[in-house]
């Protein structure tokens, strides 16, 4: 547990204090202490949590009359550690002295700093800032995000001044030990890819990004009609067949059968598992988290990359691989005794209350300059009946509660959320513990998508819950 339990939480556990007088014994008997010192071989947990788009305070729902929340926020503090991607800036738009970019991450996520100091409330201290809307307001949103989380003592990582900066580990002091956090991101607007300087050449701000670059392969009948129609629109058509072919912003090469060919970029891969390894010899446990978008077919299932990271982060020493960004859950994997949560969806979703916005948005839907950030939504969304609030999947989520003996899980407990997808513009997007009926569909759902990894979770007293073999 990160705090003390307070007397008022010992009585609700039935528990009463009580003096009592007695004679003391003729002999002082003597009490060794059990001694539990902090360090790699240590018991301890990680609250873990996806994305937070959040704009409305949360930390007045903790109250009697909200029992949901608080149970949630509850689970989040009983941790040792707990993480969260924060998916936007944090500024007051009076104060600021930035714009919003050209480039984003398909919106222009920002709230108050105040959400953060509430996400603190609720027990969250480490925050991944690697993520598709991390340069949403530019470099300067950045930095100002990053400055603020500085101050206020919240540990931080994947976005710095330079790709260094942002390649480094933000470390956290625990009782249990030194976590290490590293932040990464495969899904991100081109301008916002960090870069170090060289021979008076200033490095460039941005995020720790890994670069998954995509060619196509394609049998002889379809890339000769490729080369066709390159030769038709004026494309310079390589004078060798078999060479790659450049077209429409991507890349065709001869192939046996049309297929899409994902590869990170091999410099990218090198230096996270650079970070990773010292992290793990500067930290008693390493936790690695991504920001990645991309789905193979559908929302569940995962491109070969993201595993392949994922499993070489691990073997480079990270005791879990977190990811999120595709905004639905995803299977978790035991890997070599760690686990891989492929996507833990959203945390908090507050993606229709950003008020107000550039005016790039407004014209995207046509709408006139007297338009209001409600005429923006109702047409973004058709009144509700399309887009994000049609998916009940985008509103439902977990918080993944791993116990670890030392680096390796001995347990998982999985405390499934609802984001209240059916409640008011106002209300929707704010996070707390699922009913039985609806918690019950979320496990069973993470249930389906683990077997597929090779992963038994059972569903036992209202969550889901996977332990080790003895």
């Amino acid at each position: 547990m990160k705090r003390a339990p307070t007397f008022r939480a010992a009585r609700s556990l039935g528990l009463a204090l009580v003096l009592v007088c007695v004679t003391p014994p003729l002999v002082a008997q003597s009490v060794t202490p059990r001694e539990s010192l902090p360090g790699p071989g240590a018991t301890w947990s990680l609250a873990a949590a996806g994305d937070a788009i959040i704009n409305r305070r949360i930390a007045v729902h903790q109250n009697e009359d909200d029992p949901r929340f608080q149970a949630m926020a509850d689970v989040i503090r009983g941790a040792d550690a707990a993480m969260v991607n924060l998916e936007q800036s944090v500024f007051r738009m009076t104060e600021f002295k930035g714009w919003p970019e050209v480039e984003n991450g398909g919106n222009w996520e920002v709230g108050p700093p105040e959400v953060v100091l509430d996400l603190q409330a609720i027990g969250f201290d480490l925050f991944n800032r690697a993520n598709n809307h991390t340069t949403d307001y530019g470099v300067a949103g950045m930095r100002v995000t990053n400055e603020f989380l500085d101050r206020i003592g919240a540990v931080h990582a994947g976005s710095g001044n330079s790709l260094g900066q942002a390649s480094r580990p933000g470390y956290l002091e625990t009782r249990k030990g030194r976590i290490a956090l590293i932040g990464l991101s495969a899904s991100f607007t081109p301008m916002s890819r960090a870069g170090d300087g060289r021979a008076g050449v200033p490095a460039r701000p941005g995020l720790n990004a890994l670069r998954v670059e995509r060619s196509y392969e394609v049998d002889g009948p379809t890339m000769q009609s490729f080369r066709q129609f390159a030769g038709q629109v004026g494309v310079t058509l390589p004078s060798n067949p078999d060479e790659p072919l450049k077209l429409l912003g991507s890349e065709f090469v001869p192939g046996p059968a049309v297929r899409a060919v994902d590869t990170m970029n091999e410099h990218d891969v090198e230096r996270i598992l650079r970070e990773v390894r010292n992290a793990a010899d500067q930290a008693d446990f390493v936790v690695v988290t991504i920001h990645a978008h991309q789905t193979k077919g559908d929302d569940y299932r995962m491109p070969a990359w993201l595993t392949e990271i994922a499993r070489k982060c691990i073997d480079a020493g990270a005791s879990t691989f977190v990811g999120h960004g595709p905004h639905t859950l995803r299977g978790i994997e035991i890997y070599k005794g760690r686990p891989i949560f492929y996507s833990l969806g959203n945390f908090v979703f507050h993606n229709e209350t950003i008020d107000p916005m550039p005016s790039e948005h407004y014209e995207k839907y046509g709408l006139p300059p007297t338009a209001l950030a409600s005429d923006l939504y109702d047409a973004r969304f058709k009144h509700g009946t399309s887009g994000f609030p049609v998916r009940p999947e985008v509103y439902e989520s977990v918080i993944a509660v791993p116990v670890f003996e030392g680096r390796e899980a001995s347990e998982i407990r999985l405390y499934p959320i609802d984001l209240a997808r059916t409640a008011p513009r106002s209300q929707r997007g704010t996070p707390r513990l699922a009913g039985t009926e609806q918690g019950r569909q979320i496990i069973d759902r993470m249930i389906k998508m683990s077997e597929a990894l090779g992963t038994k979770i059972r569903y036992e007293n209202g969550i889901g819950v996977w332990r080790a073999a003895p």
